[in-house]
C-alpha cells in the first residue's frame, strides 16, 4: 500500500453537485480544442488570408499564440479563483471562450484572428486551470487523485476524438472548426449551476492579512519540476516526425499515428492514477514515470526502424500519462487552503513555458547531432529524475526508521 501520508491525512468534503463533476472531468478539453481545433485547415486558411511572408508566418501563430498566453493565462486564473472563487471565474472565462474562439467565423482580419486566439488561450487555461483548483479543494486523498487523473485522461481522449471531428468540418471550410468553440457557452451554463454556498462559504471565512511574499511561501520546486516535465513531454512531440523522416517515414498519417498512439496509451494510464495511489506514494509514482519515459526515448533515439519507434513511444505513454495529474495534486498538499489557486496556476504557468522554451535550448544541438540528440537529451534528463525521486524514496524511509527507534528508545 501507498506510504504517502498525504493519502490518509485529509478529511472527506462534502459531496459533490453533478455541474461540478462535470466541469472537473471536461475543463482539460478546453485547452486541448484551444490547441489544436483548427490545426488542419491552416494552410486554407493560408490561401485564403495570406498576402505576403509576414502573413504566412502570423498564420502559423493562430497556434503558436495560444500556447504563450496560456503562460499568462495559468497563474492569472489562480490568483482570480483564491479571490473571488471558481465559480465567477469560470463563468466568465467560458463566455470569453465562446466569443473569442468563434471569432474566425466572421473575421478576416488577421491581426483581428491573432487577438482573438491570444484571448482564447487565456479563456482555455483559466478553464482548465480552475477545474483543477476545484479538484484539489473540493476533494482529498484518493478521491482527489482519481478525479486529477480522469481529468487528465478526458483530455487526452478528447483531443483524439475531436482532431478528426475539426478536420471533417474543415471539409467544409476553413471557417467551420472554429464553430467547435460554442462549446464554451453550454459549458457556462452548467458553471451557473456550481453551489453559491460553496464560494459564499469561502467569502465569508475571515481575511488573510497581507502575509509574507511569494518566494516566502511558493513551493519553487514544484514550478522547476512543471518546467521539466513539460520539456519532456513536448520534445519527442516536436522531434519525432523528424527522426522518422532521417528513418525514410515521411507518410504524415503514419507519424500521425504514432503520436496519437501515444497519447491514447497515456491516456489510458492517466485514468487508472487513481487507483495506483493506492499502491504508490508521490515520489514512486514520479520515479515510474520518468523511468518509462527515459526509456521510452531512449529506445526511439536508438531505434532504426518504425516497430522500435512504436516501441519507444508506447513505453513513453505509459509515462506520460501520470506526470500532470501527479505533480498537481502533490503540489496542493504544500500550501495552505487559500493559496491553492495562486499555486496550481503558477505551476500550471510553468508547465506551459516548456514548449517554446525547451526548443530555444534544445535546437541548437538538434541541428549538430539530429533529432536524436533532442531524444537523447531528454532521456538523460528524464532518468536523472527517476534517480533523484528513488534516492528521495529511500531517503525518506531511513528517517522513518530513525524516527520509529528514537520513539522506542523514549
Amino acid at each position: 500500500m501507498s506510504s504517502d501520508p498525504s493519502m490518509a491525512m485529509e478529511v472527506p468534503r462534502p459531496p459533490l453537485e453533478w455541474s461540478a463533476k462535470a466541469i472537473m472531468l471536461c475543463g482539460g478539453l478546453m485547452v486541448s480544442l484551444a490547441l489544436s481545433a483548427i490545426n488542419s485547415v491552416l494552410p486554407q486558411i493560408e490561401a485564403a488570408l495570406a498576402h505576403s511572408a509576414q502573413d504566412s508566418l502570423l498564420i502559423k501563430q493562430l497556434v503558436g499564440i495560444v500556447g504563450l498566453s496560456m503562460v499568462i493565462g495559468a497563474p492569472l486564473a489562480g490568483f482570480l479563483v483564491d479571490r473571488v472563487g471558481a465559480r465567477r471565474v469560470v463563468i466568465s472565462a467560458c463566455l470569453l471562450y465562446a466569443v473569442a474562439g468563434t471569432a474566425g467565423l466572421y473575421l478576416s482580419n488577421l491581426p483581428a484572428l491573432i487577438a482573438s486566439r491570444l484571448l482564447l488561450g487565456i479563456a482555455a487555461v483559466t478553464i482548465t486551470t480552475t477545474s483543477m483548483v476545484m479538484i484539489n479543494t473540493r476533494l482529498a486523498g484518493i478521491d482527489r487523485a482519481r478525479w486529477m487523473g480522469m481529468h487528465v485522461g478526458t483530455a487526452m481522449v478528447g483531443s483524439i476524438v475531436l482532431n478528426p471531428i475539426a478536420g471533417f468540418m474543415g471539409e467544409f471550410g476553413w471557417r467551420w472548426p472554429f464553430a467547435l468553440y460554442a462549446i464554451g457557452l453550454p459549458f457556462g451554463l452548467l458553471a451557473l449551476r456550481l453551489a453559491r454556498h460553496v464560494e459564499q462559504r469561502r467569502a465569508a471565512a475571515p481575511a488573510a492579512k497581507r502575509g509574507p511574499g511569494l518566494l516566502t511561501w511558493f513551493p519553487l520546486r514544484y514550478a522547476v519540476l512543471a518546467l521539466i516535465i513539460g520539456s519532456i513531454t513536448y520534445l519527442p512531440m516536436v522531434y519525432l516526425p523528424f527522426l522518422m523522416k532521417q528513418m525514410g517515414i515521411t507518410s504524415p498519417t503514419v507519424i500521425s499515428l504514432v503520436l496519437t498512439g501515444d497519447v491514447a496509451l497515456g491516456a489510458t494510464t492517466a485514468l487508472l492514477y487513481g487507483r495506483s495511489r493506492r499502491y504508490f506514494s508521490t515520489n514512486a509514482a514520479f520515479a515510474i514515470n520518468f523511468a518509462c519515459a527515459g526509456a521510452g526515448m531512449l529506445v526511439v533515439a536508438l531505434a532504426s526502424n518504425l516497430v522500435s519507434v512504436v516501441i519507444g513511444m508506447m513505453l513513453f505513454g505509459v509515462g506520460l500519462g501520470w506526470f500532470v495529474p501527479n505533480l498537481m495534486t502533490a503540489v496542493a498538499l504544500k500550501v495552505p487552503v487559500e493559496r491553492v489557486g495562486r499555486t496550481v496556476g503558477l505551476v500550471k504557468g510553468a508547465h506551459h513555458l516548456a514548449a517554446p522554451l525547451c526548443i530555444v535550448v534544445v535546437e541548437p544541438l538538434a541541428r549538430q547531432v539530429g533529432a536524436e540528440g533532442a531524444m537523447m537529451v531528454s532521456s538523460a534528463l528524464a532518468f536523472g529524475l527517476s534517480i533523484l525521486m528513488g534516492y528521495r524514496i529511500v531517503a525518506g524511509r531511513q528517517r522513518a526508521r530513525a524516527a520509529a527507534l528514537l520513539a522506542r528508545g523514549a
